[in-house]
């Protein structure tokens, strides 16, 4: 039983990297809450809050925060690791696609970035 668990687990990246997201433009993240995407848009403001211990960066698309359609969110404190370099400043006024579950926060469309590979420059 071990062994099917460990087997299990151990093959779960490979679906998970095998799975195709379907893309969307930035403007229509709203409509795609609660599942897999890929969120393309251009990056039009960045801030890192590092005012907190959990270093949060968002990456926003559509216009200039607040009046931003979609958000990347990094907790970067606890992922910093995952990253080459500052996403905010790397990723700034770039073409970029966001992968993952589509999410919302003070009723904004956002997705958790956990890793850079869910980030991909246009």
């Amino acid at each position: 039983m071990k062994y099917k668990i460990s087997l299990c687990l151990a093959t779960l990246p490979l679906f998970l990297n095998a799975y195709e997201f379907i893309e969307i433009p930035h403007t229509a993240a709203i409509q795609n809450v609660g599942k897999l995407r890929t969120v393309c848009g251009k990056v039009q403001s960045t801030y890192i809050n590092s005012n907190t211990a959990s270093q949060r960066i968002y990456l926003n698309m559509g216009r200039e925060y607040p009046n931003h359609t979609f958000t990347g969110l990094i907790w970067y404190s606890s992922n910093k690791d995952n990253f080459d370099g500052r996403p905010d400043k790397k990723y700034r006024k770039k073409d970029i696609c966001i992968s993952g579950v589509i999410t919302t926060f003070n009723e904004k469309p956002q997705i958790q970035i956990d890793f850079e590979n869910q980030i991909e420059i246009r």
